[in-house]
């Protein structure tokens, strides 16, 4: 939230807003460059494991989500039901129309056409809280040829079979497909950023219900996956997933009541100097 005010507020506070948004992004592309590389290896040999361990991050940040919408009072009360619905309907009817036109069939080698769906998807799942793009590309076919096209950018096994001759040719076999995702997502974000930052301002308790309608729905469309190759490591990966999620909560909860605690001790000292 304090990432969307930023960007959507940029060029109103701009030295302020990039001190806080450029380490944000130079890590996060560091990160997706590194990790881009892993789940390439990863998702073609685990991937209901992966699936599994994704379910249960995401469905581990419910309580927060919960906690959000009882800012509006402590019962739930019809309008949250009805955004929640909202969203989860709006997810599946998304995910299904974007299935209409790339099929659900898995692709190895990302299409224009692919590319431009996958970064739109990307964006809404980086802007609006609750939908995981992940789970979205699983469910179009589009998620292990994005990998693939990311990690092009910075090919380890390219560059350990081949050399950087090798990496180079690899990246520019992807670099149109890239090109057009990083398009995609750019004017998408640029669309729906304000949209999203005044929604979650003037209607916060209603916003945050209807991003549990979209977890949800971002878990559904991933199920009959996990279902239809389930193991008996499917439920450990799971839990491990709920357990991360629920120490990251925690862990947030401590550093949250660090800094109150730091801001109330820094007060006391003011009030005592005044006196």
């Amino acid at each position: 939230e304090k990432m969307l005010q930023a960007i959507g507020t940029l060029f109103q506070n701009f030295r302020q807003n990039m001190r806080y948004l450029l380490p944000l992004g130079i890590g996060g592309v560091i990160g997706i460059l590194l990790t881009s590389n892993v789940l390439s290896l990863v998702i073609a040999k685990f991937e209901v494991q992966l699936l599994s361990l994704f379910t249960g991050l995401v469905l581990g940040s419910l309580p927060d989500l919960f906690q959000e919408v009882r800012l509006d009072g402590p019962k739930i009360k019809g309008k949250h039901a009805v955004a929640a619905l909202l969203g989860l309907g709006f997810v599946m009817l998304f995910a299904l129309g974007e299935s209409n036109v790339v099929g659900n069939a898995e692709v190895e080698d990302l299409s224009i056409l692919g590319a431009l769906i996958a970064g739109a998807v990307l964006s809404f799942g980086t802007i609006i809280p609750g939908i995981s793009s992940s789970f979205i590309l699983v469910y179009l076919g589009l998620y292990p040829a994005v990998i693939a096209t990311i990690a092009s950018v910075l090919d380890f096994r390219s560059l350990a079979s081949s050399g950087s001759t090798g990496m180079i040719q690899n990246l520019s076999a992807h670099f149109l497909p890239l090109l057009a995702m990083v398009g995609a997502f750019g004017l998408v974000s640029i669309l729906i950023i304000k949209l999203v930052n005044r929604m979650l301002k003037r209607h916060h308790s209603t916003s945050y219900a209807a991003v549990i309608g979209f977890v949800l729905g971002s878990v559904g469309l991933v199920l009959p996956n996990i279902v239809r190759q389930f193991t008996w490591s499917c439920p450990v990966f799971f839990l491990l997933g709920l357990g991360l999620s629920l120490l990251e909560r925690r862990f947030k909860e401590k550093l949250t009541d660090h800094k109150s605690e730091s801001a109330d001790a820094k007060a006391q000292a003011a009030e005592a100097i005044k006196e």
